[in-house]
């Protein structure tokens, strides 16, 4: 078989390889977008000033679920979680899951954010519980919670969490 280079030939090579091109790079595009989208979305915090201001929100929970303090508890759980489980100031200190005596440190390892509107923030924080004995090492456990900040308001509120974000990254 013997090619022709005329001038129809050289033509019909160009514009197929033009189509080619531009359907590799319409298909990258999209992809592209698509990926950016579901990145973008839930992303990993890498502001100090806020990795620890959310952390220091956890610690605060832990704490009033230490001393088991049910009209604190309840100001700081979530509206939603409240409904969902029937929670109330009664009943609250049955429904969470209490920690035994002693005393605990909380710290934050890592937290993904997601941005619900302009005002409020999710962050998801997967921490370290570990219980304090003295002269004895006690290996600390794995400790999941939701928050979500109010930035105009300063306010926050929290939702125990089962960690399964952490669990599939």
């Amino acid at each position: 078989m013997n090619l022709e280079l005329n001038k129809k030939n050289i033509i019909m090579l160009a514009v197929f390889v033009l189509i080619i091109i531009t359907g590799l790079l319409l298909h990258d595009y999209r992809n592209q977008d698509l990926s950016d989208k579901i990145n973008n979305k839930i992303t990993l915090v890498n502001d100090y000033s806020q990795f620890f201001t959310i952390s220091n929100a956890g610690n605060k929970y832990i704490s009033y679920l230490l001393k088991k303090d049910n009209e604190k508890l309840m100001f700081l759980l979530n509206e939603k979680y409240i409904s969902v489980n029937s929670i109330t100031k009664e009943n609250i200190l049955n429904k969470l899951t209490l920690l035994e005596s002693g005393s605990y440190t909380f710290e934050a390892r890592k937290i993904y954010q997601e941005r619900l509107s302009s005002d409020i923030t999710r962050y998801y924080i997967k921490g370290d519980l570990s219980l304090e004995i003295m002269d004895e090492y006690q290996r600390p456990s794995d400790y999941y919670l939701i928050i979500e900040m109010d930035s105009v308001n300063n306010t926050f509120e929290v939702t125990p969490y089962n960690g399964k974000i952490f669990m599939e990254a």
